[in-house]
């Protein structure tokens, strides 16, 4: 493994284990691209590490759940295909004894494509009405984090993200950072 994805790991570790006595659940919002499928699986190698590493009565007390949104009007073939990834991890996770838990979340009935499209008359989403970002991805997760901030207090969001995409993406996580 090289040496930039292992100092990643251990900041991973670092930061899970950091005395923190509200156990704020970290959330992975999980697209199963590339960005998100390498963020679980760095933060899978640490919960293993810590696992290992940690001597008892230290536990896995930091739930963490992979967050996937599902906007009701994907191909089948994607979507089977996301439920099995999807059930896989769960499954990985539970037969390792890892705090990991899979979300999946979808939009209200109201706000979903076809309700707002037939139901509504909004016209299909384009370049400048971007209407369904909204209501079907970012409103049902939102709903989710809030649940756990509620429950918690606190969350921590994890997002995959790589800088070299494209110059606007480099710039915005520049920014953000």
């Amino acid at each position: 493994m090289s040496e930039r994805i292992e100092n990643i790991i251990n900041e991973l570790v670092d930061q899970y284990t950091y005395s923190d006595t509200s156990n704020r659940p970290w959330i992975i919002g999980f697209s199963g691209g590339k960005d998100s499928t390498v963020l679980l699986t760095l933060v899978w190698r640490a919960l293993e590490k810590i696992k290992k590493e940690f001597p008892y009565p230290f536990q896995l007390k930091r739930h963490v759940y992979v967050v996937c949104n599902d906007t009701m009007v994907e191909n089948p073939i994607i979507d089977k295909y996301v439920d099995n990834v999807l059930d896989k991890i769960e499954k990985a996770a539970k037969l390792q004894d890892l705090p990991i838990f899979v979300k999946k979340t979808i939009p209200k009935i109201e706000e979903t494509f076809w309700v707002n499209v037939l139901g509504k008359g909004y016209p299909v989403p384009n370049n400048s009405f971007r209407w369904c970002t909204d209501k079907l991805k970012i409103k049902p997760t939102s709903s989710f984090l809030l649940e756990q901030i509620d429950e918690k207090g606190e969350a921590i969001i994890l997002i995959g993200a790589r800088s070299s995409e494209s110059a606007t993406r480099a710039k915005s996580i520049r920014k953000h950072e």
